[in-house]
């Protein structure tokens, strides 16, 4: 008889998590009264929800409070300015999880007003017009064949895709897609396409072949985790078909305390006064009137504060915001820590030094992958859909990952790192040679 020693120790931890008493449990305070905040805490601050649909449309990001990438905008305007002068390639923007690629992807119909604007002055007849169109998307779910690669490729076109998968299918949607009106593409999330399971390898190859013979019609950006990229050109050499790649990472000092600052002015802590100068280069929103010396002299009380925020984030946005709000709303406990000499909540990670081998594969799958399945996990790692959903719920338990949960099915529940851990998981699987730089 084979008995799965693993499984019945994970399902043991799972039951003792379950059944024990609340008052043995540690307490968010019990942190904050050390000057910490647990990744369990940390997670808890996301919302949580049913799942979400496929292919929905990413909504535009405001402008007024967008910290400009200067030359990763000057590099897109390049990109942009080659299509239209029919040397147009598919282009990638890569950035790890969590260091604003969506808010920079949704930034891009500032850039092209900002094209136009350009055009009018300096008008250039060979140049291709811009497209009346742009369309910002992510796929959430990967395609597994073929036709489901160009049935999502159809869609952001508004086109009918064939009902079955034939030999002229591809070239039937290729000449489909270049009868429409240019368009400018954007596909968020490119690592939510990649999935390592049967016939996804087929979709991808589809999806790349009818982006590369539409090239230069109409004008494809993906944007995509830098893990995930590391692996798609590992097994897919995707840099082979990419020309232009830009990358973003985590903000720096000066930029994260920009959002910080606006962030205390949101929550009145401090006046707007601190706001300016800002000036976020193609931002017509930031640019304001002159600012007086007074302004120029003043200096942010909270100045030590934003100084711990980036030491401790990393210049991770989302975390910064919360390990700010979170330090402010306990700062009764933190300060009450003898020889305590800072405002700001540290990080205490020390439950994923608690992870063995396996929780760390799976949560290095989920990373890469922008989340899994239960039963995409439970393919993944060949078990059974019980083993998988045992182990995916006692990561959620730990805080490791959220789940968005399906009602009609535990096999669908979607398992997730919360935006704000990603950076803080990313390295620890760095370090423990389970993602690869």
């Amino acid at each position: 008889m084979d008995i799965n020693l693993r499984f019945f120790s994970r399902l043991s931890q799972w039951v003792t998590n379950v059944i024990a008493p609340n008052s043995s449990l540690k307490s968010e305070s019990d942190d904050a009264q050390q000057g910490l905040i647990s990744l369990k805490t940390i997670a808890s601050q996301y919302p949580q929800g049913q799942l979400q649909p496929s292919l929905p449309q990413r909504p535009f990001y405001s402008t007024e409070y967008f910290i400009s990438r200067q030359s990763q905008s000057e590099q897109m305007l390049e990109v942009i300015n080659l299509w239209r002068h029919h040397h147009g390639e598919v282009s990638a923007i890569v950035a790890p999880a969590g260091a604003g690629l969506s808010a920079f992807l949704g930034h891009m119909p500032t850039l092209l007003q900002q094209i136009r604007d350009d055009s009018e002055n300096k008008p250039t007849p060979q140049a291709k017009a811009l497209p009346d169109k742009w369309l910002i998307m992510s796929f959430y779910q990967a395609p597994l064949s073929a036709l489901e690669a160009i049935i999502n490729v159809c869609h952001c076109f508004n086109i009918s895709p064939p009902n079955t998968i034939t030999d002229s299918s591809i070239t039937e949607t290729i000449y489909a897609i270049n009868q429409q009106q240019p368009q400018l593409i954007i596909i968020d999330d490119l690592h939510k396409l990649m999935l390592r399971m049967m016939g996804n390898n087929q979709a991808l190859v589809t999806f790349a072949t009818i982006i590369m013979e539409t090239r230069k019609h109409h004008c494809w950006i993906l944007g995509c985790e830098k893990y995930a990229w590391q692996r798609l050109s590992a097994q897919y050499q995707i840099t082979h078909f990419i020309k232009h790649v830009i990358t973003i990472d985590y903000f720096n000092a000066s930029d994260l305390a920009i959002l910080q600052t606006r962030l205390l002015v949101d929550l009145g802590l401090i006046s707007t006064d601190y706001l300016e100068p800002i000036d976020n280069g193609v931002n017509e929103h930031a640019k304001k009137a002159p600012v007086s010396d007074d302004k120029k002299e003043a200096v942010n009380p909270y100045h030590d504060q934003l100084k711990q925020l980036y030491t401790i984030s990393q210049g991770h946005p989302k975390l910064a915001a919360l390990l700010l709000q979170y330090s402010l709303s306990h700062q009764n406990e933190i300060s009450s820590v003898e020889h305590h000499k800072t405002d700001i909540c540290k990080i205490n990670a020390s439950a994923l030094q608690l992870c063995q081998d396996n929780d760390l594969f799976s949560l290095a799958e989920i990373y890469v992958h922008g989340g899994l399945k239960v039963e995409q996990h439970a393919h993944i790692f060949a078990q059974t859909i019980e083993q998988s959903s045992l182990q995916l719920s006692y990561l959620a338990r730990h805080g490791f990952v959220i789940a968005q949960y399906s009602q009609q099915d535990f096999a669908e529940h979607f398992y997730f790192i919360t935006p704000t851990l990603t950076k803080i998981i990313a390295n620890h699987l760095v370090n423990n040679n389970k993602l690869f730089n």
